[in-house]
């Protein structure tokens, strides 16, 4: 039997904390501020398929209290639908709700798709991911609502704040302290 967890924060590389030192990632400031055990899931890269393909052995079989689940960046980035990304954050939602634990979703901050080009990498998709994170974070809200639960809006928190970037799509330490600053107060 595995070790039960109380938090576990489920995303790709936002949650993850890629681009800055561990000590200066949200979760990382979260993980340090509660007294309470928790895993950090992030993984670089990730998308909302990849996410669900490891849910089990990285948050299921550790019935955590509580789910913190945040995708679809990658899933834009890689010019998948809104439509599959929430099908696939459902289907962990009710995996979750089946073991008893409470889910705070996340949304995921803006890209800025020419600083991307310029620092990250290139993508076909830059343009697309920035026209569809309004609608992916609508029907984060309209999930929220649907299954009772609490979200935290990074995208609106984050929103016109070009100098909280590394490179576009990834914070630097000013955002991950935002984050962590709207975050807390879920966990």
């Amino acid at each position: 039997m595995d070790k039960h967890v109380d938090i576990i924060f489920l995303g790709d590389s936002l949650t993850f904390g890629y681009g800055v030192h561990k000590k200066d990632s949200w979760v990382y400031k979260i993980q340090n501020t509660i007294s309470l055990t928790s895993l950090n899931k992030g993984c670089n890269g990730d998308t909302s398929t990849g996410m669900l393909t490891r849910y089990y052995e990285d948050v299921i079989k550790y019935t955590p209290n509580k789910i913190f689940i945040m995708c679809g960046s990658n899933d834009l980035l890689l010019g998948r639908t809104v439509k599959s990304i929430i099908k696939n954050i459902e289907l962990m939602i009710k995996e979750a709700l089946e073991i008893n634990s409470k889910i705070i979703l996340g949304i995921p901050p803006s890209i800025i798709g020419d600083m991307a080009s310029k620092l990250f990498s290139y993508s076909p998709f830059y343009n697309y991911s920035e026209k569809n994170l309004p609608i992916l974070r609508e029907e984060i809200i309209n999930l929220s609502i649907n299954y009772n639960l609490s979200y935290i809006d990074f995208y609106s928190i984050i929103l016109n704040n070009n100098d909280i970037y590394l490179d576009g799509i990834h914070l630097n330490s000013l955002g991950n302290d935002i984050m962590y600053k709207n975050a807390i107060s879920y966990f």
